[in-house]
């Protein structure tokens, strides 16, 4: 019932993004706003945890210097973003497991396999820790919870059809754990015709209560705010969680991870008419209605951040690699989506992670030094002001993940991280 609802409302509000005007393409200007936009205090911020090939590394914030917490063996890579519990750094790995880390001793706690270890498999998603419980989805379709302290399995599911642990590469999103469920979102498999599912299932046992067709495949995280459910599955959708019933709808080929601030909802999306090129859009939370559109590049979704009444996004420049990313950040204001700041000269391809009135992220600083080798790394920016702190170019053609960054007033990530 739910799939022909949504259908339904899209059909209704499909042509709502053309009320619209958009903005032009951005400057490279000189902030508009010099002046400290969050009042916030860099010092908060303990220390940043990426990944650099196989190993699992911890950055100075204020200095950019890395030290190595733990190496896996060769070719077990770290998947996914990290997570952080009470001194325990929290990862996926390639081989269909979870691992747990301890900061202090830099040794590891123990691997708990997602059922089976299955090397070079994919599917994997980040760990979203709840209360003492981990959560994640390995190879296969199989989503585990697991004691963060122990490592104990406690239980687990498969989204495969009528629950059954085959062979069929199931990809799911991360668990998604509000009140007493968890929301598991089931992608269409690898050369079958099963459909994508929401899947609710109970927190404590795993037993499914829920499995709803979705008429398409999730294309970012989902959100769950005030018990509404906001599906990026191709469209932006609302939906009630308590009647599941579909309170907007709007028009997309494809949107982000959203992010919801007060009355507004922010997403990157590829608009319906024009599937070569993105756009961020800003909506009313409550109808849907478009409040401010802005062109973002090339069709690559990145998921915007929102702080305080900032919005940081990325305009893709594009590339002629296959697959990668070459984004230029940017900040906006929430309210009227006029631009802060843009950086013509920096290149980033990790989403840039927002602490304390810092920007993290790996990049490519294009107009610094003449060695191309000392521009590439990983960094620190201004978010007010979008100036370059440091760079650390260890990190420079090495495979490394989206950071996070640990600090004394929360766990700060992208925007499609669950936390704990």
């Amino acid at each position: 019932m739910l799939y022909f609802i949504l259908l339904l409302v899209l059909l209704v509000i499909a042509s709502c993004s053309s009320e619209t005007n958009e903005e032009s393409l951005f400057e490279d200007i000189k902030t508009n706003n010099p002046n400290d936009l969050f009042n916030a205090d860099p010092s908060l911020n303990n220390f940043v945890i990426t990944r650099w090939d196989e190993s699992v590394v911890i950055v100075n914030p204020e200095t950019g210097s890395e030290e190595i917490v733990y190496t896996f063996d060769d070719f077990i890579y770290p998947e996914g973003v990290a997570n952080y519990y009470n001194g325990v750094i929290y990862v996926s790995t390639d081989d269909n497991a979870i691992n747990a880390i301890s900061l202090e001793t830099k040794s590891l706690l123990w691997d708990v396999p997602m059922l089976d270890y299955d090397f070079g498999s994919l599917g994997f998603t980040s760990i979203n820790i709840k209360n003492g419980v981990c959560y994640a989805s390995g190879s296969f379709g199989v989503m585990v919870a697991v004691d963060a302290i122990s490592g104990e399995l406690l239980w687990y599911y498969s989204s495969n059809i009528n629950g059954e642990l085959d062979n069929l590469l199931t990809e799911n999103r991360i668990p998604i754990v509000h009140k007493d469920k968890v929301y598991l979102f089931s992608e269409i498999p690898f050369a079958s015709s099963i459909p994508p599912y929401m899947h609710i299932l109970d927190k404590n046992t795993g037993k499914l209560i829920n499995k709803i067709e979705l008429p398409y495949e999730t294309t970012g995280e989902p959100v769950i705010c005030n018990d509404i459910i906001y599906l990026p599955a191709k469209n932006m959708y609302a939906i009630d969680l308590n009647s599941l019933e579909v309170i907007w709808s709007f028009a997309a080929d494809a949107v982000s991870t959203p992010q919801i601030s007060a009355d507004k909802i922010v997403f990157h999306g590829i608009p319906v008419d024009d599937t070569i090129y993105s756009r961020l859009y800003c909506l009313d939370v409550n109808t849907g209605t478009p409040s401010w559109i802005i062109e973002t590049g090339f069709d690559t979704m990145w998921t915007p951040t929102i702080v305080n009444d900032v919005v940081f996004g990325v305009y893709e420049k594009a590339s002629s690699f296959a697959f990668a990313r070459n984004g230029r950040p940017f900040a906006v204001n929430l309210n009227d989506g006029s631009q802060i700041w843009y950086k013509e000269d920096i290149s980033i391809d990790t989403s840039p992670v927002y602490a304390n009135g810092r920007l993290f992220f790996h990049g490519h600083n294009i107009t610094g030094t003449a060695d191309i080798d000392e521009n590439v790394g990983f960094f620190s920016m201004n978010a007010s002001t979008g100036e370059i702190l440091w760079l650390n170019n260890t990190f420079r053609y090495d495979y490394i993940s989206t950071p996070i960054v640990v600090a004394q007033n929360g766990i700060f990530g992208p925007g499609y991280f669950q936390g704990n």
